[in-house]
């Protein structure tokens, strides 16, 4: 059983480039730019400093290649292991986005020398879960996913025993 690559490949950037970017539109929304401003500060500054900060956040290196090597991780585990079920992929995928995005946040806080590098990591989890990336990379894995493959054959029939209804004798 496996699924053609153009399908995995397309179903891996939707699961991870689309949570990506709306995390990115909802932590600029939520977090940066409605910043109030500090005192002696205008409103136009506080809202300059919001969106350099979320460009040295989320368009840094590591950020910006987070999507990439989760599609990398979603469409190899796809093609390594499909599975039919949907939900079982839907949570298989998201899994690996937390987890690519946890080992991402370790590297990049251990990089900048933070105290407490697995902290920020599971902070970074959290921002994750808040800005939707986590909820929508599931909800999206979900619905992207039918069958992965087009099936061999004609469906199957029903046993015999199903086509009559229940059994009507007590034996």
């Amino acid at each position: 059983m496996s699924a053609p690559i153009v399908r995995t490949a397309a179903h891996a950037a939707a699961a991870s480039f689309l949570p990506w970017l709306v995390g990115a539109l909802m932590a600029y929304a939520l977090l940066y730019q409605g910043g109030s401003p500090a005192e002696g500060e205008t409103a136009a500054d506080a809202r300059s400093d919001g969106r350099d900060i979320f460009s040295a956040d989320w368009l840094s290196l590591p950020w910006a290649l987070f999507p990439l090597v989760t599609a990398v991780a979603v469409a190899l585990l796809l093609a390594v292991r499909p599975t039919p079920s949907r939900w079982l992929l839907a949570t298989r995928n998201t899994v690996v986005y937390a987890v690519v995005l946890l080992l991402t946040a370790l590297a990049r806080a251990s990089a900048q020398g933070a105290e407490a590098p697995v902290d920020d990591a599971f902070l970074a989890l959290a921002l994750a879960l808040f800005t939707l990336q986590l909820p929508l990379c599931f909800l999206l894995s979900a619905a992207l996913t039918g069958p992965l493959e087009a099936p061999d054959g004609p469906p199957a029939s029903p046993p015999r025993d199903l086509e009559r209804g229940p059994s009507r004798h007590r034996g």
